[in-house]
């Protein structure tokens, strides 16, 4: 029996009562259709008129949309919706569908046939993939978080403004189905109101990451029509092709003269592919998938699992090789580097303090005992600052590139063993060459270098300050200018 127009019916969720509207014959396939943001189940009405001949339709308003429920606790989360969509099936005996999803109700339909697989025959997908274009979506959150209160008409007029693709006629009729009155004249949007209030803390959609999405999306096995409006400014042509070849069993379809909003932009066009889409179905046309895989996150981890069984390949033994030779030759260099800068640090430090102790202006006379002594504590501090760093660079060669090259005679024999543990304790080993030590060790060595110079050059000048002053207490012969 065909009904015409539709039935307004609910059903209870646990504490939500979802309503949806059901057209057309009871006793034929079912299809289940799931609205995108802002909107209802409405949305589908011409797309059922033309298809309630065959099959039975079922347009859910989703929790927070249409004349459902608000979620009580704010949550909105994708998971929310799947079970919603799961709760309705069974409450209404349905044991395998067609799902059709648009915008945020084909990410929910994505979502559902990923977890329930079984129940679902065949996915419609309006526009919607793994990404959506920023552009398209700010306009859409504009457009709902706009005046919250107006008359009825000035809302349709917005609606005409925001797609002119459709008549006044068609967008009045529409947003009938979207929008309340209120006492006091005015009418507002029906879906829950604290979606257009930036700190309202709801928990809204899912927070996969974007791989995380186009994993999700490979992992629909079914037979898939996806459908991209060719206006759209939400779903790229780029995005739709990508998707639709990385999806196992899709088809894309470009509905001209329709925007995002496709079912209502050209409901002929869009009835017509999946009407196509469905008769290729039924004809068995769609090839099934050679084996069935596990969703796409347990086949990573299970391949990840069989990786870390069959050990490091020849491309993780060759790069953790040369991270061994390059640690050892780094630990050689930073050694050198550090011997040839205390060596110039000495050499510099030993010119500065005989510079010094010629340059200053006293009378050879008294000074130059003075000048011998100095020369004498600068060849003696730096003997012992020689001594030091002779010392210092021993404990080096000794200690650190001994470590250093244990370091690298482990990583070659883990190598050699292919154990599966071996990129952890090379990178263990390769850690036993501690640089900030060297490091340490290489400025304490200059340090002391530079304080032996710097000793001596005090000393120099002190000797020479006593030289002056000995000199200066000796008796003076006084000239006269009026002697001359």
């Amino acid at each position: 029996m065909v009904t015409a127009g539709y039935l307004e019916r609910e059903v209870a969720v646990g504490d939500i009562k979802l309503r949806y509207q059901e057209w057309g014959n009871a006793s034929g396939p079912p299809i289940v259709m799931l609205h995108g943001f802002g909107v209802s189940g409405h949305m589908f009405d011409e797309f059922a008129e033309r298809m309630q001949d065959r099959y039975r339709l079922i347009a859910l308003d989703q929790r927070g949309h249409g004349d459902s429920d608000w979620a009580p606790d704010g949550d909105y989360t994708r998971d929310s919706f799947v079970g919603d969509l799961e709760g309705v099936r069974a409450a209404l005996g349905l044991e395998r569908f067609v799902l059709v999803g648009h915008s945020m109700g084909g990410l929910n339909s994505v979502a559902y046939v990923n977890r329930y697989p079984e129940h679902v025959r065949a996915l419609v997908l309006v526009d919607v993939g793994p990404e959506s274009a920023k552009e398209g979506v700010d306009n859409i959150v504009r457009f709902t978080r706009g005046p919250d209160e107006l008359d009825f008409d000035e809302f349709v007029e917005m609606a005409h403004r925001f797609n002119p693709r459709r008549s006044l006629e068609n967008i009045r009729e529409r947003m009938r189905h979207r929008l309340r009155p209120l006492e006091n004249g005015k009418w507002t949007w029906k879906f829950d109101k604290r979606f257009r209030e930036p700190e309202s803390g709801l928990r809204i959609g899912s927070e996969m990451t974007n791989d995380q999405t186009w994993a999700l999306f490979r992992g629909v096995r079914m037979p898939t029509l996806l459908v991209r409006g060719g206006e759209s400014d939400v779903l790229t042509q780029a995005v739709a092709e990508r998707a639709a070849s990385e999806m196992p069993r899709a088809t894309l379809v470009v509905v001209p003269g329709a925007g995002h909003s496709v079912p209502g932009d050209n409901p002929d066009a869009f009835t017509a592919a999946v009407r196509e889409f469905l008769g290729d179905l039924d004809s068995g046309k769609f090839e099934p998938v050679a084996a069935k895989e596990p969703p796409p996150l347990e086949r990573l981890m299970a391949e990840d699992v069989d990786h870390r069984r069959r050990g490091p390949g020849l491309l993780t033994m060759v790069l953790v090789g040369a991270g061994a030779v390059l640690a050892l030759a780094g630990a050689g260099y930073m050694v050198r580097r550090s011997a040839t800068k205390k060596r110039t640090s000495r050499q510099s430090v030993r010119a500065r303090a005989t510079a010094a102790a010629h340059q200053l202006p006293v009378p050879n006379v008294d000074v130059e005992r003075a000048r011998e002594r100095a020369t004498e504590v600068v060849a003696y501090l730096t003997e012992v600052g020689a001594s030091g760093l002779g010392r210092a660079r021993q404990t080096l060669q000794a200690v650190d590139l001994d470590r250093a090259s244990s370091a690298a005679h482990e990583a070659a024999a883990l190598l050699s063993e292919g154990s599966r543990q071996a990129p952890r304790l090379v990178r263990m080993a390769s850690g036993r060459i501690d640089r900030k030590k060297l490091r340490k060790r290489s400025q304490r060595a200059a340090a002391g270098g530079r304080s032996a110079g710097r000793t001596a050059l005090r000393l120099a000048v002190a000797l020479a300050g006593i030289a002056l002053r000995q000199k200066s207490q000796q008796p003076k012969r006084r000239r006269l200018p009026w002697r001359n």
